[in-house]
């Protein structure tokens, strides 16, 4: 397993080596990458190839169905990126929903990838009803609003990092049209889903919640965007709606996908967390258990609830077993899930296509900025402690 681990470096490098240098596609790119890194990791060719396919499949269910509308709703309708500020709200916004990278995919048309992706990243990852941030709060116990009340300065100006320091204004001045309803719809009902979903049941049980889920399925927020798109713009598009140039980064988001589950299999991350929980750490342990998950598997979900699971029993060692400690050791563990985004994670490749970045330069400027921007989080709540 520890060989895994040192084995992930050396795969990032084999991937951006192919794409760059051999001008490899980025999903053919992946797949050569899993295949050596499972033979070297000691996997049998039957696990490799079950745990890639399955990663792919449940990527391109979750995320690749919003590829496809973001791009097409950019195709036929937004012509002109939002402007700055609503480009930051937007990505706050959508950060509360049920998924980062089905939210930024939805919001390709908005320009200012980097931004963007760090913003979502950050209020994905602390603010509820993001079910990251509710996630860790039931995990470890917390209340939700008291981690709300100290997750959300943390998340403005982990984001406010982000913006300053990596975030490029690479696509002009931009408008705000009623043609964006055709996005941000869909991203309302992400957010109905996260609110569905919360143990709390704010959105009432049994029928209410299936339905409130079922319309935020991927499927169906999909054909919602591009048929507002159809009817936003006031004229049929064969042409459009038929143009492909979104399936290499529908691909790249499989593969992504596939690698991670792959990942995944190898335990490699859960072993590594535990490493980080000495009782000494403090607030920085969960902070470095999700982080270590993150990073290894490239999934926030999984990052959270390991992380988590891990670190409840251990409040007491580490000094945060009181209301307090429990709403800041949840919100460390949401800061440590936003770090490191790179190849194992579709967000990333939805990212670097949006900003147009080849790998190398995405992950100096999304994979450095998600570093950046849970670090930055983390120093706000190591400040709350002392001060709360």
């Amino acid at each position: 397993m520890i060989l895994a681990a040192l084995l992930l470096p050396v795969a990032v490098v084999a991937i951006v080596l192919l794409i760059q240098r051999f001008g490899v596609p980025a999903f053919l790119a992946l797949m050569a990458v899993v295949v050596g890194y499972g033979i070297a990791a000691s996997m049998t060719f039957q696990s490799i190839g079950k745990a890639f396919g399955l990663g792919f499949v449940a990527a391109l269910e979750q995320v690749g169905l919003l590829v496809v509308a973001g791009a097409l709703v950019g195709r036929m309708l937004i012509k002109q990126p939002l402007p700055g500020a609503a480009t930051a709200l937007a990505g706050a916004f959508a950060g509360l929903g049920g998924s980062a990278a089905g939210g930024l995919a939805l919001l390709q048309p908005a320009g200012r990838a980097i931004g963007l992706a760090l913003t979502l990243l950050a209020v994905h990852a602390l603010v509820a009803p993001s079910p990251l941030a509710v996630a860790a709060a039931s995990v470890v116990k917390a209340d939700i609003a008291t981690m709300v009340w100290i997750a959300v300065p943390a998340a403005i100006v982990a984001a406010a990092v982000g913006w300053l320091l990596f975030a490029r204004d690479d696509r002009g001045p931009g408008r705000l049209s009623l043609g964006w309803l055709a996005i941000a719809i869909p991203i309302a009902l992400l957010i109905v889903q996260s609110m569905a979903q919360m143990p709390s049941e704010p959105l009432g049980k049994g029928g209410a919640r299936e339905f409130y889920t079922g319309i935020s399925k991927p499927l169906v927020l999909a054909v919602l965007a591009i048929a507002l798109a159809a009817l936003l713009s006031r004229r049929w598009q064969p042409d459009v709606l038929a143009d492909t140039s979104w399936a290499p980064l529908l691909l790249a988001v499989g593969a992504a996908g596939g690698f991670a589950r792959v990942l995944d299999e190898t335990g490699m991350a859960e072993l590594l967390a535990e490493h980080m929980l000495d009782p000494r750490l403090g607030l920085l342990a969960p902070f470095l258990a999700a982080a270590t998950v993150k990073t290894m598997q490239g999934n926030s979900l999984s990052a959270v609830l390991t992380a988590s699971g891990m670190v409840e029993p251990m409040l007491p060692a580490l000094g945060l077993d009181s209301p307090t400690g429990r709403a800041l050791a949840a919100a460390s563990v949401g800061a440590g899930s936003i770090a490191i985004c790179h190849v194992n994670d579709p967000l990333f490749w939805i990212a670097a296509d949006m900003a147009g970045l080849a790998p190398a330069r995405a992950l100096r400027l999304v994979s450095l900025g998600s570093l950046a921007v849970a670090v930055a989080a983390l120093g706000v709540l190591a400040a709350a402690s002392v001060v709360l």
